[in-house]
């Protein structure tokens, strides 16, 4: 089945999503479905944070492990921890233009830079999204 393709995008300004900017709600997911739909690997993302009840750290801590990205154990936040590596294109210009409604190009963007694979980028984006690329990249640590 076909599904139309939304030109909402989901972002943290919406008041029927969840305020926390690392846990999703089902509607959340349902959009972000929507807008990655043309991304496979991105729809494997979402399954597994859907399976983690819209943990985003719990679901990135599962795909870096079969990514074999490594994380340094301890890590409050891996989401945190993944958005620094790519925090040189994250708080780029063009980037931030990306993020105002390409959320898709963004994650492709991270994984065409070597910086994640696009299934780990996924919840990176959806991370920085939520926070807000400007407060992002003004602050110290991410």
């Amino acid at each position: 089945m076909r599904r139309e393709k939304t030109h909402n995008f989901v972002c943290s300004k919406h008041n029927s999503m969840t305020t926390e900017p690392t846990k999703l709600s089902d509607e959340e997911i349902t959009q972000y479905r929507e807008q990655f739909a043309d991304r496979p690997e991105a729809l494997d993302a979402l399954d597994l944070i859907a399976e983690n009840n819209g943990d985003l750290i719990k679901s990135a801590s599962l795909l870096a492990l079969e990514a074999g990205v490594e994380i340094p154990k301890r890590v409050p936040n891996i989401l945190d921890e993944l958005a620094q590596k790519c925090r040189k294109v994250a708080c780029d210009d063009a980037f931030d233009d990306l993020m105002a409604g390409l959320l898709g190009a963004a994650m492709g963007t991270f994984a065409a830079t070597g910086q994640l694979p696009e299934a780990l980028a996924t919840p990176v984006v959806i991370y920085i999204a939520r926070i807000g690329v400007k407060k992002f990249c003004s602050s110290g640590n991410g």
